[in-house]
């Protein structure tokens, strides 16, 4: 029998879960909107109202104290003064004063109130109720150039700007020639309608008689143009309105002036008003804590069809990354995972027969790799000491022949000991000395050697030749011709930084290395069309092969002449047959 696929199983407890749910938030949503735009665009537009009637009584009543001041007889004559006398005259500033405290003492009558201000036009002189020196330059600037210009008293209430401000002015001539008037900054009629709460996003604007903002706004200019032509083609209490820059949709209210030409508009998103409806809070909170619980029963369902197959073929499969080949996943009740998990358990079984036959392969590849490179060592030196001794003959040289065959005798015998992987440094170095005397009997004067090795160190291990290929290059390449000395240092010990690694130095004070090989070797370029450098690379690759990543060569020059070989590797002791045939496989899996 088929088993039934996982996505039809998922779908369709997902729709019979989700299809209620989102009926019913969409039947909240279309409600909560309904109720909510009406509500608030009624009580926004309340709000408006009120607000707009405060500003208009108090217009009205600064209108009313410009006319009082017009007819009293104390400011008559103050303004009579300032008309008639000139600005150096004491009865001038007297007057001033006075009409300046006048005017200090009326504008605290009114709230969110500017300035009021006398002009005496034939000595174009200011005084004004508010004392900032930035404020009353604007304003000086601003009415100073009206009043050239028209020459005439406001009969109504009139829009000016200054710079980014604008202002709402009310200006009475008198018979004298003194100008009295009032100043409102358009901008902080609006400060006590932007103290409502209707969200951060909303906003309260004043706009003249052509639909045109006059105060500052956080929406974008194609948004406000928008809403201006909205606004004119259809002057409602309240509308909605969605902007064409964003498709925000705001709720759009305005209410006209009865003593200014202005109307103001409050335009709040449609987001924000639903956060004013108490019952769909309630539903806002109660849809997580209903997901939660639905998500609770469903994941049961969910853990037995899906979640405890997929952890089951995990586990199998981190088992299998840490080599456990000996695992048999449970299968599912679903065909996709049942499936995956058969396929998986093939595939591992595939697997552990063919990774144990490559691994007996490569060990035996690399196993046959080591012993050949090893082997590539031994005729190197048997030919330069066949070669020496038929120099030694050639010049008849029989008790150099006789010392000489001594000491290649001791190296054959260290030849046929030295079929393990590894030898000691002792031993490696009783195999130098023989070598170096062999030398030493074809150049008497002219070299010469000093080896040293801890004593604590004498024990441990290291490939067999790792270092006579070096100290034969050495004499080879970098003795000079001539009479000069050629001497050879040879010295093993433990870093002081690590003392679990090994140090070896071979220095002498010949030729050195060209600067092309020192480049050379330092990146492990080794090999050459002659095979010149054919021991170096044999040891560099032995070491890699046993040592791995712990194994360093470089090449260094010496002060103030020659060459220095330094080799790093870590201090083992003395390794049983057992010891380092493990050595050499875990070398191989490197």
């Amino acid at each position: 029998m088929k088993k039934p696929a996982l996505r039809i199983k998922l779908i369709t407890s997902f729709l019979m879960m989700i299809t209620p749910l989102a009926l019913f938030l969409f039947y909240e949503n279309y409600y909560a909107i309904k109720v909510v735009r009406e509500e608030v665009s009624q009580s926004t537009s309340k709000a408006l109202a009120v607000h707009i009637g405060q500003i208009d009584r108090t217009l009205e009543e600064i209108t009313h104290y410009l006319l009082r001041q017009l007819v009293t007889t104390d400011s008559q004559a103050a303004y009579m003064t300032m008309a008639s006398l000139p600005e150096s005259n004491g009865d001038y500033t007297l007057a001033k004063i006075k009409v300046h405290n006048d005017l200090t003492a009326w504008s605290g009558a009114f709230e969110n109130f500017y300035s009021f201000f006398t002009y005496a036009a034939e000595k174009e002189d200011f005084i004004f109720s508010r004392s900032s020196y930035t404020d009353t330059m604007n304003l000086k600037t601003m009415l100073g150039a009206y009043l050239k210009e028209h020459g005439q008293a406001f009969l109504d209430w009139t829009v000016l700007s200054q710079g980014e401000e604008r202002y709402l002015v009310r200006i009475a001539k008198p018979n004298n020639g003194v100008y009295i008037g009032a100043v409102l900054r358009l901008e902080d009629l609006l400060q006590p309608l932007r103290a409502l709460d209707y969200g951060k996003s909303w906003e309260a604007i004043l706009l003249d008689a052509s639909g045109k903002p006059l105060t500052k706004s956080a929406l974008s200019n194609g948004t406000m143009t928008a809403a201006s032509q909205k606004l004119l083609a259809n002057p409602k209490a309240f509308q909605v309105f969605e902007s064409p820059s964003d498709g925000t949709d705001y709720l759009l209210v305005s209410t006209p002036f009865h003593q200014a030409p202005l109307s103001m508009a409050a335009m709040i998103p449609e987001k924000s008003l639903l956060q004013q409806l108490p019952f769909f809070q309630r539903v806002i909170y109660l849809i997580p804590l209903g997901a939660i619980i639905l998500f609770y029963f469903y994941s049961f369902y969910l853990r037995k069809m899906l979640f405890a197959p997929m952890n089951r073929l995990i586990l199998g499969m981190r088992r299998v990354v840490k080599g456990d080949m000996e695992i048999g996943v449970k299968e599912a009740d679903t065909e996709e995972l049942n499936f995956l998990i058969t396929t998986f358990n093939h595939m591992v079984s595939q697997i552990s027969h063919l990774k144990i036959n490559v691994y007996e392969e490569m060990l035996k590849a690399q196993q046959s790799e080591f012993k050949h490179l090893q082997a590539q060592i031994n005729p190197h030196f048997y030919l330069n000491s066949l070669n020496i001794i038929n120099s030694l003959s050639t010049l008849g040289e029989n008790e150099l022949i006789k010392k000489m065959t001594e000491h290649l005798a001791e190296y054959f015998r260290f030849i046929t000991r030295s079929h393990r992987d590894t030898i000691t440094i002792a031993e490696e170095m009783r195999h130098i000395r023989n070598y170096l005397e062999i030398q030493m009997v074809r150049f008497p004067e002219k070299l010469s050697y000093d080896i040293r090795v801890e004593e604590h160190l004498a024990d441990t291990s290291i490939l067999p030749l790792m270092i006579q290929p070096f100290v034969e290059n050495a004499i080879i390449h970098g003795m000079e011709e001539g009479f000069k000395l050629f001497h050879i240092e040879i010295s093993a010990g433990l870093l002081p930084e690590a003392p679990n690694r090994l140090e070896v130095l071979i220095r002498d004070n010949g030729r050195g290395f060209p600067a092309e090989t020192l480049v050379r070797f330092n990146q492990k370029n080794f090999g050459d069309e002659a095979g010149a450098h054919m021991g170096v690379q044999n040891v560099f690759r032995r070491m890699r092969m046993v040592f791995g990543n712990e194994a360093e060569l470089s090449f260094l020059e010496a002060v103030p002449q020659g060459a220095v070989v330094r080799l790093v590797l870590p201090a083992r002791g003395a390794l049983s047959e057992m010891e380092e045939d493990e050595d050499v496989q875990t070398a191989d899996c490197r």
